[in-house]
């Protein structure tokens, strides 16, 4: 009886031992399906642009793909504007566009990093109906284009989905995976629910059970807002003015309420930000994550988190960045932060001044700290060396790093235009009507002391066949203040006979104009200011005809040369 007794005890406990083993196992089992660990956003690429002839591919190279993987990233995710590529009421799918996306494909498959091309339109369709008519011919499209890529492209049906009630999006994501699922069979499906913004794991708990074995389901966490977006000018009322808000939340350290916004729901949050600035507060969010992921029995990861770095103390940052990793990685939620480039990014600015748009180079302005933070592998940094050979700023398509900005929505503009003055393509600037209508084109900090020292200039084919007034500047990020070093062209330097013209401006020719102070937000005087070439990170081209002046000019081979 006893051997027997001891039997049975033995048997029970193997069984005990098994059962948690198994679930451990499961629950094991639930988070590695998530085929990839931590990543990031490729962001301004293929959005905030005009359309797919305006892309500015070479913002991101295969290097910068090379990069990503040393640094210890397994994903990226790649935004893509659809309603920029397509048009109602087909939403046929611009074919340079996927000439372009092949190619980023093309490098992630080669460097095995996963790439998840997120359908991320910057303006929503409110309709219920319009996102019926949208997303179907869209992701029909992509399954059929990219069916028999690899393993490591995985689609994502919508960003951020709002303004539809949880009912329809959870039957509407439904009927967009059964689309999918009848051309493409076996690839991962990135799912959300409605954005809730302060509650991540609310829009998950709404979906409906989808029978379907390969879905992702992500959230977004960029909890406490007050915190993570302090100084950004989008949202309402806006943000600039406040400044210094620590984390976790430290009595001794907290800001006064900016008068700007005293009176809006800002002010209450400020006011209890000791209750939701805390590890603890942040904690429970992502533990409500985590049970959403148990109780589904689903794999889910985390699509976006990040802090604006223009108005928070790099420390703070910086230890954010390190407790919200910690903490999905305690929980086996992997993670992808947003971004790699700009404000949100995690590279240092240039001159050290905030600017809106700006790259980096991966060996001289990484921001260790919070690369570290990120749990990842921050190679040496070097100084950077001044430039000593000329380089091309757009020959057929823009720099390594490089960003366009087209100051007004109603220019038309074509970066692929042709025929060109040389190469295969030029640029199409159209449709200018208004004083002070330009493009920005931003790329990677450089110093320029030496080629002004040795008399290089900057070389610009151009034609027009109507009179045009225009400056060209570039920006010297430095001490808080973005100085404009500008030179202006006419019809002596640019004859509107619509042949192509070469220009050719000596750097040591361009005046110092004035700056822009970016924490003051105010114009100031150059005051007999000796120019500074040493943070060069951009080029302006700034129409100057009177408003009502309808012109267009087209420009080809930007380049500083000797």
């Amino acid at each position: 009886m006893k051997k027997t007794g001891s039997m049975l005890f033995i048997v029970t406990v193997l069984l005990f031992v098994s059962y948690n083993i198994s679930g451990q196992s499961s629950k094991q089992q639930t988070a590695a399906a998530v085929p990839f660990s931590k990543g990031v956003n490729f962001s301004n690429w293929f959005e905030f642009i005009n359309n797919a002839k305006s892309i500015q591919f070479n913002r991101y190279v295969e290097q910068t793909f090379a990069d990503v993987k040393s640094l210890g990233f397994d994903v990226i995710r790649l935004p893509l504007d659809f309603f920029l590529f397509t048009s109602a009421p087909d939403y046929v799918i611009d074919p340079l566009f996927f000439k372009f996306l092949d190619r980023a494909v093309d490098w992630a498959e080669k460097y095995q990093i996963y790439i998840i091309l997120d359908n991320h339109p910057g303006n929503q369709p409110v309709v219920r109906n319009d996102y019926r008519n949208f997303l179907i011919p869209v992701w029909t499209q992509m399954a059929e284009h990219y069916k028999n890529r690899s393993e490591y492209v995985i689609y994502e049906i919508l960003n951020e989905p709002n303004r539809i009630a949880d009912d329809d999006w959870g039957k509407m994501q439904g009927d967009v995976i059964d689309v999918i699922r009848k051309i493409d069979k076996n690839r991962w499906i990135v799912v959300s629910g409605i954005h809730t913004g302060d509650n991540p794991a609310e829009g998950l708990s709404s979906l409906p059970k989808y029978s379907d074995n390969k879905l992702l389901y992500t959230i977004h966490f960029y909890d406490p807002h007050v915190f993570t977006h302090q100084g950004a000018a989008w949202i309402t009322p806006s943000l600039v003015s406040l400044a210094k808000v620590p984390f976790p939340y430290n009595r001794s350290r907290m800001p006064k309420t900016p008068n700007e916004l005293r009176g809006t729901g800002w002010e209450n949050v400020l006011k209890n930000y000791s209750g939701i600035g805390t590890t603890a507060a942040l904690a429970k969010k992502i533990d409500q994550v985590a049970d959403f992921m148990k109780q589904r029995n689903v794999p889910v990861f985390c699509g976006e988190f990040g802090v604006l770095m223009r108005n928070c103390l790099p420390e703070d940052r910086v230890r954010y960045y390190q407790f919200v990793r910690e903490a999905f990685e305690a929980r086996s939620i992997p993670w992808i932060i947003w971004d790699y480039y700009d404000p949100f990014g995690i590279f240092n600015p240039p001159g050290g001044v905030f600017a809106w748009q700006f790259s980096g180079d991966i060996n001289v302005d990484l921001n260790v700290e919070l690369v570290r933070a990120l749990g990842l592998n921050p190679p040496p940094q070097v100084q950077r060396e001044p430039l000593r050979t000329g380089f091309t700023i757009y020959d057929d398509n823009f720099s390594k790093g490089s960003t366009l900005n087209i100051y007004s929505k109603q220019n038309t503009f074509n970066t692929y235009y042709t025929p060109s003055a040389e190469g295969e393509y030029a640029i199409h600037w159209g449709n200018i009507s208004r004083r002070n209508d330009g493009i920005r084109i931003q790329f990677t900090l450089k110093d320029f002391t030496y080629l002004v020292q040795n008399g290089f200039a900057l070389e610009i084919k151009a034609k027009t066949e109507k009179q045009v007034l225009f400056e060209v500047k570039f920006y010297n990020f430095q001490d808080n203040i973005n100085w404009h070093i500008g030179y202006s062209i006419d019809q002596k330097q640019l004859p509107p006979d619509g042949k192509w013209h070469t220009i050719h401006i000596p750097l040591r020719d361009m005046q110092l104009w004035g700056g822009w102070n970016e924490i003051k937000q105010r114009w100031v005087e150059p005051r007999g200011r000796t120019i500074s070439w040493v943070n060069i990170n951009a080029i302006d081209f700034t129409m100057v005809n009177e408003d009502g002046y309808v012109c267009e000019i087209y420009l080809d081979d930007i380049k500083i040369v000797r």
